[in-house]
């Protein structure tokens, strides 16, 4: 086994036993209080098993597991108990999720059967996650291949939605947003039941008459269905759906809205914490989108914009909008460029829509150039006239790595 087990108890008498017995079968790590685990997860993890006393001085171990499952969420815990600790230990079960309780004084054979059980449930958690992140990627790319030609506005609406949740998360530090990208992305896929001439008005801006405004306020419960029949990716249509509700939560479909730390709505054991709830889903979303027209619809900078969603705090998370807040700073500090097809650079962001010489529309502003993006523009200008040259904005970093100082700032 490769797995590493990390094992926390104030007797150091008691961790050179385990140690003595296990380190032959597994590659364990010891600590003798949580403030010496928390170290450990956090320089020498990821930890299959975490092992944990409950009596322990300034932390117990239910607040201590509690702390590890926001910290390392794919790790198992198991509880070592004393006879007298039952019924306080009772409570972690819903603060730290543990996996399984072991009675003290434990026998070595007993925890490292316990042990490996915990390894074998770390596989599993983590063998079926892959599974699940494996169908949303085939399931994101069928679907977003349908929008791309069933309407490509709203399918570059998605793609600057995706972008914007990405460097949101990478601004953060969030980790694995999968599940919010493509929640970001398949939200727009509810706008192939909406008539193209009422796009066409909603895109500019214009005002709708009602029946045309009931048929635009369908699309996210549209999009919630259909991603609905997709087979476990009911926490993205609950999230999509819950576009609609004024409040996130309660009103959110399905009716799963943990705030807290616990096992993930999918069931797969994919959590991270507070960022796992349908409801911090619901108001990332709320956020992205609005942010979306702001930039897009109403025509404002991403200062202003974020002036204007940042006043309406209760309308989002705190933490979302302090990642937002980081991305428009981030945003601000590059550079306006006029680039050629050729000259266009993985990460820069399209300021204009991509158009042949006649007007038909390739590529919608607001899209970030990827790898795929700007193969399908270079083999398109191969055969056919695209309008050059093409706005861009693009970091001093990213200027100088693809040598396109010489070109300088436009006005």
């Amino acid at each position: 086994m490769t797995e590493k087990i990390l094992i926390v108890d104030d007797d150091p008498n008691v961790l050179k036993a385990y140690e003595r017995r296990l380190r032959r079968r597994f590659e364990v790590e010891t600590a003798l209080c949580s403030e010496e685990g928390v170290t450990a997860v956090n320089f020498l993890g990821p930890f299959a098993v975490v092992v944990s006393d409950m009596m322990m001085p300034r932390e117990n171990g239910a607040e201590f597991l509690a702390r590890i499952l926001q910290m390392a969420p794919d790790s198992v815990r198991i509880m070592l108990t004393g006879n007298a600790d039952q019924q306080t230990a009772a409570a972690a079960i819903n603060r730290g999720r543990v996996f399984k309780f072991l009675n003290k004084p434990c026998e070595a054979d007993v925890l490292e059967s316990a042990i490996r059980e915990g390894i074998a449930e770390y596989r599993r958690v983590r063998a079926e996650r892959d599974v699940l992140s494996q169908t949303v990627v085939g399931a994101v790319d069928m679907l977003s291949k349908v929008l791309s030609l069933a309407s490509p506005e709203a399918f570059g609406r998605g793609g600057r939605l995706r972008a914007v949740v990405t460097e949101m998360a990478q601004a953060a530090g969030w980790g694995d947003a999968w599940r919010h990208e493509a929640a970001a992305l398949l939200s727009q896929v509810g706008y192939v039941a909406v008539p193209t001439p009422v796009l066409n008005k909603h895109t500019l801006g214009l005002e709708l008459t009602a029946e045309e405004q009931r048929t635009l306020d369908s699309r996210h419960e549209a999009a919630a269905e259909l991603i609905a029949t997709i087979p476990r990716l009911e926490p993205i249509a609950r999230i999509v759906a819950g576009l609609d509700s004024d409040t996130p939560g309660d009103n959110t479909p399905g009716g799963n809205t943990r705030v807290g730390g616990g096992q993930s709505d999918d069931g797969t054991g994919d959590t991270d914490g507070p960022r796992s709830s349908i409801d911090f889903g619901v108001r990332l979303l709320r956020l992205v989108h609005d942010y979306d027209e702001l930039l897009h619809t109403a025509g404002l900078s991403r200062p202003q914009a974020y002036d204007r969603l940042s006043s309406q705090g209760e309308r989002y998370s705190d933490e979302c909008l302090a990642a937002l807040q980081k991305v428009v700073a981030k945003h601000e500090q590059r550079t306006l460029l006029a680039v050629g097809i050729h000259q266009l650079a993985d990460g820069m962001h399209l300021v204009a829509d991509v158009t042949t010489a006649d007007g038909a529309l390739l590529v919608t502003r607001g899209q970030d150039v990827t790898p795929s993006l700007r193969r399908r523009l270079v083999n398109y200008a191969d055969t056919h006239d695209v309008r050059q040259p093409i706005e861009v904005l693009a970091d001093a970093d990213l200027i100088a790595s693809a040598g396109l100082e010489s070109l300088g700032a436009m006005a």
